[in-house]
């Protein structure tokens, strides 16, 4: 998915990675707080997804919301803005 392409034409992104059907409600209605970290990169444009390898970590440029946030793996939002905690301070690029 290349969200430069519809970015700027939506409110919010929702991603389902194989969760249920009502976590995602869940999350839309308001009833739950996002929790959930990206468990991929998401790419900048298609150029970066032709010269991406599909075996190498962090092989791409990750897309960049017009908040400055880069979605980049363990990249998550919650009601409060960007995730921080354990899990994000375990994945992080040193």
């Amino acid at each position: 998915m290349i969200f430069n392409e519809f970015e700027r034409e939506v409110d919010g992104i929702v991603l389902n990675f194989g969760v249920s059907s009502q976590a995602v409600l869940d999350i839309i209605s308001g009833k739950t707080e996002p929790s959930g970290l990206l468990p991929v990169q998401m790419p900048v444009n298609m150029e970066t997804v032709e010269k991406q390898f599909e075996d190498v970590p962090y092989d791409m440029v990750p897309h960049k919301d017009s908040e400055g946030n880069l979605y980049d793996f363990a990249f998550g939002l919650n009601w409060k803005g960007v995730i921080k905690d354990a899990r994000t301070e375990t994945y992080k690029k040193e």
